[in-house]
């Protein structure tokens, strides 16, 4: 049997801009743990290839731990006598190439593995086993196309005579896509027109898929942690493909193999249901009955507040406690809504308000500031509320 591993979109070196530098140590050590079981079955099932689809780091610069973690787990399966062909992905492919180079290739340059590098044009590898020749090409992505193009399109495509064509992509698969997606999207009409290619392997895509489009398979692995409270409902996986070299463009063996994720959790607090008396004791008890030390817990609260009972809450005490009780905790007002009942100079009741963000944040700074105990602390302080204030204009600028 020819025995294929299949993954994608690991996204090492992920960056989580509200988390401490020790959360941020631990994530990213879950992240790696999710890509070296990839590795550990490739090794287990005594796998011919290792392919991969692209964001296998979540940026083009990533951090030495990750690159010297990625070389210990290519090293490992190089030893086993797997092969290893890749692309880049969006995320860790320079959008200007330049001079620049995606980092995965460092490892080619030591001769770890293969990398497609063309934009314009499919480069194949072809090996002979058990009496079956395999042909495996890949497309780098443009970070530059957008979902009104199809990164298929008038692409030269040189396959050369094998029993089976495996082709590696990243982007969008038509129909296969979430909402809102803005990065280039292959169409299947292009996919069923390319009929030298038996088997599309796609990264990009956070959520697993398979398609049958007339006579190719396509393969959305996932990816292989969950990374945003957006994709809660994912199942972190990769694909594992059992090939019979007489006939081998009808897999005898085709399985998504999951990963268990951190634990992640949303949980909404509707503001109709807050009592007008001690409202954030309310909340507390509602943040202990869902927390654990190992989660990512996100607490959404939704709905029209009155103005007193809105600065009733102690939105600071509140975050520090979903912080305490969990690995990493998110308080997000974004959905709270103000009522106001002031009047204006015609008697009429003012229109409920949004969350004005950059005054929470002067409010939450100033109580901050009553409560310092010196000098120094109250100069930390303000030079934190200048920081945090300044970064939240420029990005809504």
């Amino acid at each position: 049997m020819i025995r294929i591993v299949f993954t994608a979109d690991n996204h090492l070196n992920r960056y989580y801009a509200k988390m401490t530098r020790d959360q941020l140590r631990a994530r990213r050590r879950q992240i790696r743990d999710a890509f070296k079981e990839t590795v550990d079955f490739a090794i287990k099932q005594d796998a011919h290839f290792f392919l991969h689809g692209g964001d296998l780091f979540d940026n083009p610069d990533p951090s030495p731990v990750e690159l010297a973690f990625v070389a210990r787990e290519f090293k490992r399966l190089q030893d086993h006598g797997v092969k290893i062909l890749a692309i880049s992905g969006n995320h860790d492919m320079p959008r200007y190439m330049g001079e620049s180079a995606t980092p995965i290739r460092i490892y080619q340059e030591l001769d770890a593995l293969r990398v497609f590098n063309k934009r314009t044009e499919i480069e194949f590898e072809t090996f002979d086993i058990d009496g079956a020749r395999i042909a495996i090409g890949g497309l780098a992505p443009d970070p530059r196309a957008d979902a009104d193009t199809d990164p298929l399109h008038d692409v030269e495509i040189n396959a050369p005579d094998a029993d089976v064509k495996i082709l590696l992509l990243h982007g969008g698969v038509e129909d296969a896509v979430p909402p809102g997606f803005e990065e280039g999207v292959f169409k299947k009409s292009t996919i069923a027109s390319l009929k030298q290619i038996d088997y599309f392997l796609v990264g990009d895509i956070h959520f697993t898929n398979k398609l049958n489009v007339e006579h190719a398979t396509v393969l959305i692995p996932g990816a292989t942690e969950r990374l945003t409270f957006g994709e809660i409902k994912n199942e972190p996986g990769f694909y594992y493909l059992e090939l019979d070299p007489s006939e081998a463009k009808r897999p005898v063996k085709m399985t998504r193999k999951l990963i268990e994720p951190q634990a992640m959790r949303r949980h909404e607090i509707r503001c109709g249901n807050l009592p007008m008396d001690n409202p954030t004791e309310y909340v507390y008890e509602e943040i202990r009955a869902v927390s654990h030390s190992n989660q990512l817990l996100q607490l959404r609260m939704e709905g029209i507040l009155e103005r007193e009972q809105y600065h009733q809450l102690k939105f600071f005490d509140i975050w520090r406690l979903g912080s305490e009780l969990n690995f990493y905790f998110d308080l997000d007002k974004s959905q709270i809504e103000i009522r106001s009942r002031a009047q204006d100079e015609f008697g009429n009741v003012v229109p409920e308000e949004r969350v004005d963000v950059e005054r929470e944040l002067e409010r939450v700074a100033d109580e901050l500031f009553d409560t310092a105990e010196d000098d120094d602390e109250r100069a930390l302080i303000q030079d934190a509320r200048l920081r945090v204030v300044n970064l939240y204009r420029n990005k809504n600028e």
